[in-house]
């Protein structure tokens, strides 16, 4: 059995940002960490969007950014002013590319391509089984998750679970017909089938795109409903006689008030998605792992247990719930109250919000902005959990 001083299973962002975090500092980086994945992590097989005022560890990788962002539907179109705001769009490849390289001269980091078998949590260590050996830490931390066995526990709790599910397209035109200074949020022109459908472009450039059909949705879809939708939106409400696939994207995020555990007994400890890291109502994840992993990482150097947790106060868990659950039920009034509650608010307001750092008065004013009825409704229907 190989001794660590700390185990990442999983190396994607969650396990990626924490062992960075570690490596900034002297303490850190006499630490022997390992990193274990399945894969490589050589594709771009993600790409996150994010915003923040400030600046980031990663800015100078960020592929695109973004002063102003689009909204469509049928009942209000706008191009908003995200000041103090930038929107930010980092690609996966890029990302594991600039951590993997950077700890790659770090001697006490190590990299594995093994599938995780099983992780067993103890009194003093944690021990990983992989497919081909066996690793012991005093603490390990876990981003791996199965979506299956998250809504098995969900609906066993009779909570709320949908999916956030998308497939996105890299397109290449043969003349400019995308804008490169604005990302497109949300795009209604699409038919909803009784749920939140929409369409989300970033821009690359004038004659390139990623174009992703995001769902909100218990069930997911047969392959060729997800590129008939993105052949309609194309062809149809972008007038495109012709383009070129490039690249494809696919991904699935909970949007649950399933309450992720932090950790399991003392020496496990759960990052990213696994840890509870997805805003259960928006499915924005990276900016939730950075703060998380760099709290853990400073308990680490500090020689404190690491039991940080992603904070959420829980009068925006409940605004999370009243969401998910008008969502889940009546899925077609997510365009208009997507609608009023872009154009009842300054983007600033909004995006404040869903980082959850507004006080109360300012909620009030998010929520007398959108179909109070429906809020009303599905705040009482959600007494039984809160």
């Amino acid at each position: 059995m190989q001794q660590y001083d700390i185990i990442i299973a999983g190396s994607g962002a969650a396990g990626l940002s924490l062992a960075w975090y570690l490596s900034q500092s002297e303490t850190g980086r006499q630490f022997s960490v390992l990193l274990l994945d399945k894969e490589p992590k050589d594709q771009n097989d993600r790409t996150w969007g994010f915003w923040s005022k400030e600046s980031t560890p990663f800015d100078g990788i960020v592929s695109w950014q973004f002063d102003k962002a689009e909204f469509i539907s049928r009942h209000y179109r706008e191009v908003l002013d995200l000041a103090p705001y930038q929107y930010r769009v980092l690609e996966g490849r890029r990302f594991y590319d600039f951590v993997r390289k950077s700890l790659a001269v770090l001697p006490n980091f190590h990299f594995r391509q093994e599938v995780v078998k099983s992780i067993q949590a103890g009194a003093e260590t944690a021990i990983v089984q992989t497919e081909q050996d066996v690793y012991e830490a005093p603490w390990v931390f876990n981003s791996i998750f199965s979506a299956k066995k998250v809504k098995a526990q969900v609906l066993q709790q009779q909570g709320l679970y949908l999916q956030q599910h998308f497939k996105g397209w890299l397109v290449k035109t043969p003349r400019p017909v995308f804008n490169p200074q604005q990302v497109r949020l949300f795009d209604f022109r699409t038919p909803q089938h009784r749920q939140m459908r929409f369409m989300y472009v970033i821009p690359h450039a004038p004659d390139r795109a990623l174009v992703e059909y995001t769902l909100f949705s218990k069930d997911l879809l047969k392959t060729s409903e997800y590129e008939a939708a993105l052949e309609h939106y194309l062809r149809q409400v972008l007038k495109l006689k012709g383009f070129e696939v490039l690249d494809e994207e696919w991904g699935i995020i909970p949007m649950t008030t399933y309450d992720f555990p932090a950790r399991q007994g003392e020496r496990l400890i759960n990052i990213g998605t696994a840890g509870g890291a997805s805003k259960p109502s928006t499915g924005y994840t990276f900016l939730r792992i950075q703060q998380h992993c760099k709290a853990l990482a400073e308990q680490l150097v500090q020689g404190q247990p690491p039991y940080a947790k992603v904070r959420s106060s829980r009068r925006h868990k409940l605004y999370d719930a009243m969401l998910l659950n008008i969502m889940g039920r009546q899925g077609a009034e997510s365009e208009r109250i997507f609608s009023e509650l872009f154009r009842n608010n300054p983007p600033s307001r909004i995006l404040k919000f869903l980082d959850e750092e507004t006080h109360f008065g300012e909620e009030l004013k998010i929520m007398n902005s959108v179909p109070r009825a429906l809020f009303i409704r599905s705040f009482f229907e959600l007494q039984s959990e809160f």
